[in-house]
């Protein structure tokens, strides 16, 4: 009888030494959404040309282009250019731009429905003609596409978007095998779109 006492004195002090030791656990981390200014920068060549403004949309920072030959060209506007309310249909610029960039481009599977969406915010940076660097948020555009030409050394790629519309785009260095597409293939591609930096008006 003392022997079973004993055994289970033993068996109890052994629980209470493995509940002790035992780790308490730990709550799960709170699941954090990557914040925009957190994503690697992407790097934007700055394009200089000389257009007419067309049309200025204040509400959603947009304007549309005229060049030389009567090309129109949409473009959005970056917050960085706080005096857009000074720019008028008819005004004469030199624009510095930032080119369209693919952050993805993909083979569309079959039966993709043609559509453009806005996707997520992501950060565009560069250097202005001056030296002057530039850091811009903006959304990227998620649609279904057409190549009409696409040139694997230099990285770019005209795109024809549902709305019909063309793009040139510089595609990102890192997406990779730009040699598998061909002409006329339908793509999946996120992109960020032309984002005017600059209104500098020409000299007189």
């Amino acid at each position: 009888m003392k022997k079973h006492a004993l055994y289970l004195a033993l068996f109890a002090s052994v629980g209470l030494v493995a509940c002790a030791s035992k780790p308490a656990p730990t709550p799960a981390p709170a699941v954090e959404k990557p914040a925009a200014a957190k994503l690697t920068p992407v790097a934007a060549q700055v394009t200089v040309f000389t257009a007419t403004v067309d049309s200025v949309d204040l509400k959603n920072r947009t304007v549309v282009l005229k060049d030389a030959n009567g090309n129109l060209a949409p473009m959005k506007v970056a917050k960085s250019v706080n005096d857009l309310q000074n720019v008028k249909k008819g005004d004469v610029f030199v624009i510095e731009y930032a080119q369209a960039i693919a952050l993805s481009l993909v083979k569309a599977p079959k039966g993709a429905t043609p559509g453009i969406s806005e996707s997520h915010t992501i950060s565009v940076s560069g250097q202005k003609p001056n030296a002057e660097p530039f850091a811009e948020e903006t959304d990227t555009v998620y649609a279904t596409a057409k190549i009409v030409s696409i040139n694997a050394k230099n990285q770019t790629a005209v795109l024809a978007t549902p709305d019909g519309k063309k793009i040139t785009v510089k595609v990102d260095k890192r997406v990779t095998g730009l040699k598998k597409f061909k002409v006329g293939n339908e793509v999946l591609v996120e992109y960020v779109q032309d984002l005017a930096v600059g209104f500098v008006r020409p000299k007189q």
